[in-house]
């Protein structure tokens, strides 16, 4: 059941501007990689947002005492978010095209999935279908090293590997803010602790992996930046505040149908851009996670989660 005004046309707005927002930043950052260390464009932007967002919510007045257990909640998801997922997604991107990436991350549904599972909470028949019908897709995709970017074919499990580590650090995160109701705070308070955390490891461990040193900066076009622009201000900041705000206001089920519309943009966006193939395997297994996504988002049963 949908939380009241979850489908007010704010609401609805705001879902469908993360809709596009999301979607592109696959391509964003795919660009990127070219230009900046994987790592610097994870902490770079986030650590930007994080701080405009502090600023925001403390001049706002939106910022208010937390409890200790619900910082701690997320602090974790940041470091999840932005330390893990994040960062992994940028790695991955010089391995595989951008629609892979946003295809493989539309198994989130399916991941939170096999997470109540295992808390107890049996899934329906539908949702079982729907997880075995994900998981086909996935192996279709990981059994194609083709789907590459081309002189990438060595490392492609590599990236299968960063792009699974991601897809289930977010849901970690997800699951945990939802299940301990730590977010009942505003949004600009909530994203700034969960950027700003997530990207403070990054950036030791970018600076340990000797990161600056590849960093030349008036080697950089203007058109780079311009990207960089758009995933701070955009990608990171807006489209986490959108999230932010749509975790708090509308149903969980009603926001994750972002996972299966991302895929779409991201490929279209790849195709026009970077002129990546539409490869027929990446089409059908597209169309398997999709569905079964759609199933789930679509099941009416809600489990109650325990705080």
């Amino acid at each position: 059941m949908l939380k009241k005004g979850s489908l007010s046309i704010p609401n609805l707005i705001a879902l469908g501007l993360l809709y596009l927002i999301w979607g592109s930043t696959f391509l964003s950052v795919r660009i990127l990689v070219a230009y900046f260390p994987p790592l610097f464009i994870s902490y770079g932007r986030n650590i930007t947002a994080g701080l405009l967002l502090l600023t925001w919510s403390i001049l706002g007045g939106y910022w208010v005492k937390m409890p200790m257990k619900h910082l701690r909640v997320h602090i974790m998801a940041g470091l999840l978010f932005i330390t893990v997922n994040n960062a992994s997604l940028a790695i991955a991107s010089a391995i595989v095209p951008s629609g892979f990436s946003a295809v493989f991350m539309a198994l989130g549904p399916l991941i939170l999935v096999i997470f109540f599972w295992l808390e107890g909470i049996k899934p329906s028949i539908k949702k079982i279908v729907a997880t075995f019908l994900g998981l086909v897709g996935i192996l279709l995709m990981s059994s194609q090293k083709g789907l590459s970017i081309p002189g990438k074919e060595d490392e492609f499990f590599s990236g299968i590997l960063l792009l699974l580590g991601a897809v289930i650090a977010w849901n970690i995160a997800v699951f945990r803010v939802q299940s301990t109701k730590a977010n009942t705070y505003h949004f600009t308070q909530v994203c700034a602790i969960q950027m700003i955390s997530g990207s403070i490891p990054l950036i030791f461990i970018s600076s340990i992996k000797g990161d600056l040193a590849l960093l030349h900066f008036d080697a950089v076009p203007m058109s780079a930046w311009s990207f960089f622009a758009y995933l701070t201000l955009i990608g990171s900041m807006a489209g986490f505040s959108l999230f932010g705000y749509l975790s708090k206001e509308c149903d969980a089920t009603l926001v994750a149908t972002f996972t299966y519309v991302n895929p779409i943009v991201a490929l279209i966006l790849g195709n026009l851009v970077l002129d990546e193939e539409l490869h027929p395997i990446l089409l059908f297994a597209s169309f398997f996670i999709l569905l079964a996504v759609v199933l789930i988002t679509s099941n009416k049963t809600k489990p109650v989660i325990k705080s």
